[in-house]
């Protein structure tokens, strides 16, 4: 009776260890940030870039300076990916908000933030390190356990830019409706494995 009582208390703790909101519904003007807590401890935001913004997600207690837990798991990390939600690399702001839903990644512990830096560090950076060091960064980059994101635009608003640039006009977005959709990494290997029952493998 005891050690059933001691595996409740644990699955009981386990259970509420990562509990996010699974959705919410959110507005926000160009300039502004919009930030919401997700739970477990994490912050979504959407900081203010000069055409749009950037798709962030923070530990309400930052662990380390600086510390995007979404940037270190999204790739491609030199180009446009799905936290860019503005006219970065070319996308004009008409294609920004088309893209859409927007599903992203995100670590969830403070160990894992860190060592997944490590490993992104070494493989946009690899001259400063060992092959076999290489090697191991670029086999385990984005191997610890992840939170998702699905950002849907239901609204969007877009205008010219003050400028072109190279004769070209890339707009800017003045501003959004959404919905979020977090997934943690429990429901996701929940839902893994009832995929691969359901499916026979």
């Amino acid at each position: 009776m005891y050690s059933a009582a001691k595996v409740l208390l644990f699955l009981s703790i386990s259970g509420t260890a990562q509990d996010y909101v699974p959705h919410l519904v959110g507005e926000v003007s160009r300039g502004q940030e919009y930030r919401k807590e997700i739970g477990s401890g994490l912050l979504f935001l959407l900081k203010p870039t000069e055409s749009g913004w950037m798709i962030s997600v923070v530990p309400k207690s930052p662990c380390t300076e600086n510390g995007d837990w979404a940037s270190v798991v999204n790739a491609p990390y030199r180009n446009y990916n799905s936290l860019h939600l503005d006219t970065g690399y070319g996308v004009t702001a008409k294609e920004a908000v088309g893209i859409s839903p927007r599903e992203f990644s995100f670590v969830v512990t403070c160990d894992d933030y860190k060592r997944e830096s490590r490993r992104l560090d070494i493989v946009l950076w690899p001259y400063r390190y060992s092959q076999r060091e290489q090697d191991d960064a670029l086999a385990k980059l984005g191997s610890s356990p992840l939170g998702k994101g699905s950002l849907t635009i239901l609204n969007s608003k877009t205008s010219p830019a003050d400028q072109n640039i190279e004769g070209k006009n890339y707009g800017k977005i003045d501003a959004l409706r959404f919905r979020l959709d977090i997934t943690s990494p429990v429901a996701r290997e929940r839902q893994r494995r009832l995929q691969t029952k359901f499916s026979g493998h």
